[in-house]
């Protein structure tokens, strides 16, 4: 069985819990983030998948404007799967990449929290 299997089979259970979950918060409060629904504040990864959608669509400045650091996510998850699923690779980029991700993100958050808009 493939790696990839083996991790289908071991994460449907939660995978399927968590859709369910975000598909109630949307249908019940109109927005699926619990920081919005619960806190009514923005959360650090408020922005990351119109900044997605816009940078798969070719819009560079707008996917920068919605949030930034979905360049550095997509970077990570893509490394991680292409290490975990085609060729592994001599270096593990995964678990610095994803805390320097983390850090960038936290930082980010904070900057717009004191500051009221992302400082850099």
């Amino acid at each position: 069985m493939s790696k990839l299997e083996e991790d289908i089979k071991r994460f449907y259970l939660p995978t399927i819990i968590i859709v369910l979950s975000l598909i109630t918060m949307q249908m019940f409060f109109g927005q699926m983030c619990p920081f919005k629904v619960f806190l009514h504040i923005d959360c650090p990864g408020c922005g990351l998948t119109r900044a997605t959608i816009a940078l798969f669509r070719g819009d560079i400045s707008k996917s920068l404007h919605y949030n930034y650091t979905c360049i550095f996510w997509l970077l990570t998850f893509f490394l991680f799967f292409l290490d975990r699923y085609f060729i592994k690779l001599k270096i593990k980029p995964f678990p610095v990449l994803f805390i320097i991700t983390c850090t960038i993100t936290l930082i980010r958050y904070i900057l717009i929290v004191f500051f009221n808009k992302p400082i850099f």
